[in-house]
């Protein structure tokens, strides 16, 4: 039988349902690109109604294939190409332009396209596939047919027996669209035709939805269409409007919008030409509008266009929004008439639920669309049915929160139980955005008032991060809303949060407010009342002094209650009184089974600092903060670690001060600082800078404006301290001693203060002397026998050195040398060296070249990297006057601690600077590893080092040492 040619009709012409494209080429030719007919989005369904004509982009190596099979199927050979690809790719385009040519080239063909609606009816694909061929007036089982009339009766073999009796008649494409969503006998029939090819020239050609099941068909092309590149998406765009150079900022956030899908991005680009708008960024809020009112359209049709079973499977996925197994799903959704994995199939197909396990929700706008179908009574009842198979499945805690987050109060106490350990969860996981929405949704619960209060607290430590106000607020609510029903423990709880927070003012009042409502209060040994203590004793700072609320007795020798011991040890270091006795007091008070509030512990922690016991303070913050860190208590841990950089700055160790500054802004975000204990951060701040010779960024941190409430308290009296010290380093003597002097006016109300906490007095006499005022040395008297009185060795040398320079000759050699004596084996190390080097300088201009060597010989042999910029600059200094004088008055290195590493030492150093652990080293160096620990002691005390951290940087290629 001859081949019979199928000649197409010209457009406009009845006869075909798809516009005519060019002929398939022969060898060597040029035609252009196919063209697509791509249906608005919405009007699928409506192929009468306009459409846009974009060309083909980024589709050279698909359409050679397909150009291929049909080549092929003209020449006489059978094949099957199939098409996979994301949804929106352009599959359906492919296989039009594929139709297209082969209907132009002579090739007889069939086409169908599926979708998950009419996936349940039998055979629809064979149907259209005979409708087509039917239109083509070819002859079917001997005689013309119209559309598979009776195909629903014949069998498979008889109907692939059909399509090879066309094929006969001349070269057949088949091509069926959306395969995936065939139905049963129709994909039974495609599976037979596959056999079948050889028998005639056939092309058997079908599209596929990409979702990684679909591998090649075996003998066969598969072609995979991508998304289009940025590149393709601006050449569409300079097709679409020629002569107008596309806005790449327009094409980035197309392509950002549409990811690249052709089916969103031709009829946005048809859109905009109609409306005379051109490719410009200006456009891309319209652009995004119309996708969102494009994609509600789509989801409106789609939904309604759901069969009853698929409709309340869609509204029970939505509603667990992925977090129950599919088989509780299917619970939710009830009994269905047909099959589960079919309506299943429907959904996906129609892209409102995700292929692929877990089964879930496509996004939250199709989720809102499928419970919009139902009233709010609707959707209240679906949900807590949902809370409540989960309650009953024992899903996982964060599973049944998310989904308890979601729905109206459920009256049950595992509702409450069940958020907060979720949101214990989310804390400890670092998420308090999500702990600070779970607790707000417990709160809605019904709750007792005690169980409240406990909420309300968990709540204010979970959003003091991003919403510090409202958290203090509600810790001010636990205080002061409260009645007898409500523990002790929760009010100190709450009241020890609000402290730490900084706001003395309003933690004062409120906590003797608190106090006084409280029947049985007791002054003496209530730890709510040694609270209300220190934030008395920090109000009193302020111009405004409060009312003594708190009378709290002092602990007597032998006293071992550890609220006592703390009020009474703050007390003493505040007065500057008993140095000793504050310090075992403080350190009752940091014993664990102390068990006391954290600001109480915070207090003794400063006073150890106050009496130079630095490595028991940093112990102990470190305590502190764990413990907050542990209790989700931000500003708490915060105070610890800027405590903690305070006494390694005293200790000379600006590296591990640096990183607790660093830490204590992570714990609590410099905005979320209250303004009363803002100063304090930016003080630790600018100290730090000044110690490592940074004057620029020293100046930046005294030098903003603070917030209004922020200028007075024990914070802003250090900050005024370090911005004298500041303006002292820049030469401005009189702007320095307005800032010291504004720092002792604010010490009245607390007794002047400690003389190590607020050395103002010291500051002043510097100033007053540089300034070339009177009154400088007796101002320097004065701080002097505070320091004296205080009794603590390491403060008193401190202060003999800070103020020899007020004084001249014999008096400011004897306050150095003073210095070097009370100073020496105290744990100011750069003090000490400080003092050393500036006694050797005093010697050195005295003419006493040998005393000055000596004396410089105990810091010469001390590594730079590990001092002070200005403390290794002025060792420099008066090493090379020294050597200056002579070779015999060269400095000497002095014998004991700081003396040259033995050979067996400086291996023990390399190795531990390269990493190597105790044993490591004992095994290279076949010692003991005990031996080992005690030479690293030594190695330590030797180069005054703290540990392997600098000893590692002491040792680093180019330095001194190595």
């Amino acid at each position: 039988m001859g081949r019979r040619v199928i000649v197409v009709p010209g457009p406009g012409s009845a006869g075909s349902a798809w516009p005519v494209a060019p002929v398939l080429p022969t060898e060597g030719s040029a035609v252009p690109a196919p063209v697509l007919t791509v249906p608005w989005l919405g009007e699928r369904d409506d192929r009468s109604r306009r459409t846009a004509e974009t060309p083909l982009v980024e589709r050279e190596d698909e359409i050679a294939v397909l150009r291929r099979g049909i080549r092929g199927v003209l020449a006489g050979r059978s094949g099957q190409v199939t098409v996979v690809g994301p949804r929106g790719a352009g599959r359906s385009a492919l296989l039009a332009a594929a139709v297209r040519e082969a209907r132009v080239a002579g090739v007889i063909t069939a086409f169908a396209s599926c979708s998950p609606g009419e996936s349940a009816v039998h055979r629809g694909v064979i149907n259209r596939l005979f409708a087509d061929i039917a239109d083509a007036d070819c002859r079917l089982d001997g005689g013309p047919r119209s559309c598979g009339r009776a195909s629903a009766e014949r069998s498979i073999p008889t109907l692939c027996g059909d399509f090879v009796g066309v094929a006969s008649q001349g070269p057949l494409l088949i091509a069926v669209d959306d395969a995936q969503w065939a139905d049963p006998g129709s994909k039974a029939w495609l599976e037979a035709m596959e056999h079948r090819l050889q028998q005639a020239p056939m092309l058997l050609v079908r599209s596929v939805l990409a979702t990684g099941e679909h591998a090649a068909v075996p003998g066969g092309d598969t072609v995979a269409v991508r998304l289009l590149s940025e590149d393709g998406l601006r050449q569409l765009v300079a097709d679409r409007f020629p002569g107008s150079l596309p806005d790449p900022r327009f094409t980035t956030g197309l392509h950002g919008l549409t990811g690249g899908r052709p089916a969103l991005v031709a009829p946005v680009l048809e859109r905009l030409a109609a409306a005379g708008g051109e490719p410009v960024a200006g456009h891309l809020p319209a652009v995004s509008a119309h996708l969102a009112d494009v994609r509600a359209a789509e989801l409106a049709v789609s939904i309604a266009a759901l069969p009853a079973d698929a409709l309340a499977l869609l509204r029970a996925i939505a509603v667990c929004r992925g977090l129950l197994d599919f088989d509780l799903v299917t619970n939710l959704a009830g009994p269905l008439a047909g099959r589960v994995g079919d309506a299943l199939r429907q959904l996906v197909g129609f892209g409102l639920v995700r292929d692929g396990a877990p089964t879930r929700i496509a996004d939250g706008t199709t989720a809102d669309a499928a419970l919009g179908t139902l009233s709010a009574a609707g959707r209240g009842e679906l949900a807590n049915r949902c809370v409540e198979l989960a309650y009953r499945a024992a899903v996982p805690d964060d599973q049944l929160a998310e989904l308890l987050a979601q729905v109206r109060p459920v009256g049950a106490s595992w509702a409450v139980a069940t958020l907060r350990r979720a949101a214990e969860r989310r804390r400890v996981l670092g998420d308090d955005a999500g702990a600070a929405r779970l607790l707000g949704r417990a709160l809605r619960e019904p709750v007792s008032p005690a169980e409240r209060r406990k909420l309300m607290l968990g709540l204010a430590l979970a959003e003091v991060a991003d919403e510090p106000e409202l958290s203090d607020q509600r810790l001010q609510r636990v205080l002061l809303d409260t009645g007898p029903e409500v523990s002790g423990a929760v009010l100190l709880e709450a009241a020890d949060h609000l402290l730490a927070r900084g706001d003395t003012r309003t933690a004062h009042r409120v906590i003797a407010a608190t106090c006084r409502r409280r029947s049985g209060f007791e002054a003496g040994t209530s730890a709510l009342a040694a609270l209300g203590r220190l934030a008395q004793e920090d109000c009193a700072a302020g111009p405004v002094v409060p009312a003594p609320a708190f009378d709290v007795p002092r602990a007597e020798p032998g006293d071992t209650d550890p609220v006592r011991a703390a009020t009474t040890a703050v007390e003493l270091a505040r007065r500057g009184r008993e140095p000793g006795r504050a310090r075992d007091l403080a350190r009752l008070a940091l014993e664990p089974r102390a068990n006391l509030p954290h600001s109480l512990r915070l207090g003794a922690a400063w006073v150890l600092l106050c009496a130079d016991e630095l490595s028991e303070a940093v112990l102990g913050l470190t305590d502190v903060h764990q413990d907050a860190v542990r209790a989700g208590a931000r500003a708490v841990a915060a105070n610890a670690v800027l405590l903690r950089a305070r006494c390694e700055l005293r200790r000379g160790n600006l590296g591990q001060a640096q990183a607790d500054l660093e830490a204590a802004v992570a714990r609590l975000p410099e905005r979320a600082w209250h303004p009363r204990a803002l100063p304090g951060l930016r003080a630790v701040r600018a100290e730090a800078a000044l110690a490592a010779m940074r004057l620029d960024e020293a100046e930046r941190a005294v030098g903003p404006v603070l917030p209004p409430g922020a200028d007075d308290g024990l914070a802003a009296g250090y900050l005024l301290l370090q911005r004298g010290r500041v303006h002292l380093a820049k030469g401005d003597a009189r702007a320095a001693l307005e800032a010291f002097r504004a720092a002792g006016r604010g010490t009245t109300g607390r007794r002047e203060g400690n003389p190590v906490d607020l050395p103002w007095r010291t500051g002043a006499a510097l100033a007053l002397a540089r300034s070339g005022s009177d009154g400088a040395a007796e101002l320097a008297r004065e701080a002097l026998a505070r320091a004296e009185t205080w009794g603590v060795p390491g403060a008193r040398g401190a202060t003999s050195l800070r103020l020899a320079d007020v004084f001249t000759g014999g008096e400011r050699r004897a306050h150095l040398e003073r210095a070097v004596l009370l100073l020496e084996g105290t744990a100011r190390r750069v003090d000490f060296l400080t003092a050393v080097t500036e006694l050797a300088a005093a010697r050195l201009d005295d003419g006493d070249v040998a005393e000055a060597t000596a004396l410089i010989g105990r810091v010469a042999t001390l590594r730079p990297q590990l001092l002070p910029a200005g403390l290794a600059e002025k060792i420099r200094d008066v090493s090379g006057r020294l050597a200056r004088r002579g070779p015999d008055a060269a400095a000497r290195p002095a014998a004991g601690p700081a003396g040259a590493l033995s050979e067996q030492e400086a291996r023990i150093a390399a190795l531990a600077a390269a990493g190597r652990t105790n044993p490591e080293i004992a095994r290279a160096l076949q010692l003991s590893s005990r031996l080992v620990e005690l030479r690293l002691t030594r190695i330590y005390r030797k180069l005054t080092v703290t540990g392997r951290g600098q000893l590692a940087e002491l040792m680093s290629p180019g330095s001194a040492a190595s």
